[in-house]
C-alpha cells in the first residue's frame, strides 16, 4: 500500500536540490507519448529515465490540463522499480494529485537499508530507459481532438519540488523531455456542403462517422430563423425514413427492430435570428432488450431538415449556418408552465452506456443563383412517382420529350442519365431502395454533385 504524506517534502532529503556539478547528459526523465479516444479511462502513461549511474530514488513534478485530463492514479505497476523490488512497493513513496489545477508531486525512495544492507538501487542505464513510474488518466468524453501536453514542471508545491533522480546521496538534475496524450475523437456528427437558390427549398442531411456502434444518440440544432423556415413532417418517422438510420433499423419509431424511441422537439422561435430543432433516440428503449445498435460506419445519414429559403435576391453569394448547438434547452416545456423543468439541449451520443460528444462541423448552406429542382421528378410535376420513371424511358427510347431538368433525371446521381436511373427511381419507389440523392425527391435544392448535367427550368419546385 503506498503512503501518502502531505508532507512529504518538508524532510530536506537531497532530493530538494540540484549540484551542478553532478547533472550529466545521460541523465534524462521523459514523458510518454500516448493516445486515446474521448472518454477512455484506465490510459496509461510511463515516467521513464535514462542515468548514467546508480539511483536509489527520485522526484518529480508534472501539469497538465485537468480540463481535458484526469489523473486517477499512479503505481508502478510494469516498472523497473516493482521489478526491483519484487512487486513490492518503495519504502517511500508520496504522491500528491490536484485534479483542480492539473498537477502532480511524486518523491519516491527505493529502500533506506540499515546499518548493515545498503539501499535499494537501480544500476545505471544510460542508454535504455527505464520505466520509473506508471501514471493513469482519464480523457473527458466531451474532449475534441488534440494533443494535451504533459510537461515537467519545477517548483511546484509547498515547499516546492524538483525533478531530481538521487545517486550516492546526491541529487542529479536531468534533461526533462515532455510528453503528450493525443484526444482522438472516433464519433463525427456533419452535414457536408448544401447549395441553394434564394425562395427555393434546401434539404439538410445530418450525416454520421463512428468507429463504434453506439445505443442512441442526441442532436440540437440552431439556424437562423429570419432565413430559413424549418418544414416540420408529418409525423416523426419522416425525419429519417429512406436514409440509413431507417435502414438499419427499418419501420419507424417503435415498429418491430425499428428505432423504439425517436422524441423530436422543435422552437422554430427561440429568439430572434434562432430557431432550434432537437432529436433523441434510443435504439432499444422497450422489452425485451435485445441490444439493439447503430453498427459502426461512415457518411451514415442520420436525420433529413427541410427548409424553405427566403425569397430575397440579396442573399446571392451568402452562407448561412445549421449549428451543432448546445446553448438551449430542450423546446419540451409549455412556456408557462412553472412546474416543467426542460434539460439541456446537447449533441451527444450513446457508447457502452456512456455519453460521447462527437466532432461537430456545422452546416454551410451556400446562396447561389441556380433553379431548384427535385430529384427523381423528371417530368416536372409537382411529385415524385411511376410517371417519372416512364418519362425517363419514353425519352431514352421512344422519342418522348426530353427533360427540362437533366439533374433531376439523374436520379442516381452518377453525373449522366440512362436506363439506369429509371431502375434506380423503380427500386426507391417500390422496394424499399435508397432515395434518389440530395436534394432528394421531396425537397427543391440545387445539385451538390459537379457534374456537366444542366437544370434549365425549376422540376417541381
Amino acid at each position: 500500500m503506498l503512503r501518502f504524506l502531505p508532507l512529504l517534502f518538508a524532510i530536506p532529503l537531497v532530493l530538494s536540490f540540484c549540484v551542478p556539478t553532478t547533472c550529466r547528459g545521460a541523465d534524462v526523465f521523459t514523458i510518454g507519448n500516448v493516445s486515446g479516444n474521448a472518454g477512455d479511462t484506465n490510459l496509461p502513461c510511463f515516467i521513464l529515465a535514462t542515468h548514467d549511474q546508480a539511483i536509489e530514488g527520485f522526484a518529480i513534478g508534472l501539469q497538465f490540463d485537468p480540463s481535458k485530463l484526469t489523473l486517477t492514479s499512479a503505481d508502478f505497476q510494469n516498472t523497473v522499480v516493482s521489478a526491483l523490488l519484487a512487486g513490492a512497493d518503495p519504502d517511500f513513496a508520496g504522491f500528491t494529485i490536484d485534479n483542480t489545477s492539473g498537477t502532480f508531486l511524486a518523491g519516491v525512495i527505493f529502500g533506506y537499508g540499515s546499518l548493515t544492507v545498503p539501499p535499494s538501487s537501480l544500476p545505471s542505464s544510460p542508454t535504455d530507459q527505464n520505466a520509473l513510474l506508471r501514471l493513469v488518466f482519464t480523457i473527458d468524453p466531451g474532449s475534441l481532438p488534440q494533443v494535451i501536453p504533459v510537461q515537467f514542471a519545477d517548483g511546484l508545491g509547498d515547499p516546492p519540488v524538483l525533478n531530481v533522480l538521487s545517486a550516492g546521496g546526491a541529487s542529479v538534475s536531468p534533461d526533462l523531455i515532455d510528453g503528450s496524450v493525443t484526444i482522438n475523437n472516433l464519433h463525427r456528427f456533419y452535414f457536408g456542403g448544401i447549395s441553394a437558390s434564394p425562395g427555393s427549398s434546401v434539404s439538410a442531411t445530418v450525416r454520421y462517422d463512428h468507429a463504434d456502434e453506439i445505443q442512441g444518440f442526441q442532436i440540437s440544432l440552431s439556424y437562423d430563423n429570419t432565413i430559413l423556415t424549418l418544414q416540420t413532417p408529418s409525423t416523426a418517422y419522416d425525419w429519417y425514413s429512406g436514409l440509413n438510420l431507417d435502414s438499419a433499423m427499418p419501420g419507424g419509431p417503435g415498429a418491430t427492430g425499428g428505432v423504439e424511441l425517436f422524441y423530436p422537439a422543435t422552437d422554430p422561435n427561440v429568439a430572434p435570428g434562432v430557431g432550434l430543432a432537437t432529436f433523441s433516440a434510443i435504439f432499444d428503449f422497450l422489452g425485451p432488450y435485445d441490444g439493439q445498435l447503430l453498427p459502426a460506419g461512415n457518411n451514415q445519414t442520420l436525420l433529413r431538415l427541410d427548409f424553405d429559403t427566403l425569397a430575397d435576391p440579396a442573399l446571392l453569394g451568402t452562407t448561412t449556418e445549421i449549428i451543432f448547438d448546445d446553448s438551449y434547452n430542450l423546446p419540451s416545456c409549455p412556456p408557462n408552465d412553472p412546474n416543467c423543468s426542460a434539460g439541456p439541449a446537447v449533441n451527444y451520443v450513446i457508447y457502452d452506456g456512456l455519453s460521447i460528444i462527437p466532432i461537430l462541423e456545422n452546416g454551410v448552406i451556400e446562396f447561389v443563383n441556380q433553379p431548384g429542382f427535385k430529384r427523381g421528378n423528371t417530368n416536372s410535376d409537382s411529385g415524385v412517382d411511376l410517371a417519372d420513371a416512364l418519362f425517363i424511358v419514353n425519352w431514352l427510347f421512344a422519342a418522348g420529350q426530353v427533360p427540362t431538368c437533366m439533374d433531376s433525371a439523374d436520379t442516381n446521381d452518377d453525373g449522366g442519365v440512362d436506363i439506369s436511373d429509371t431502375i434506380y427511381l423503380l427500386n426507391y419507389l417500390f422496394v424499399s431502395g435508397p432515395p434518389p440523392s440530395a436534394p432528394g425527391p421531396n425537397s427543391c435544392g440545387v445539385d451538390p454533385s459537379s457534374d456537366l448535367l444542366e437544370c434549365v427550368l425549376t422540376s417541381g419546385c
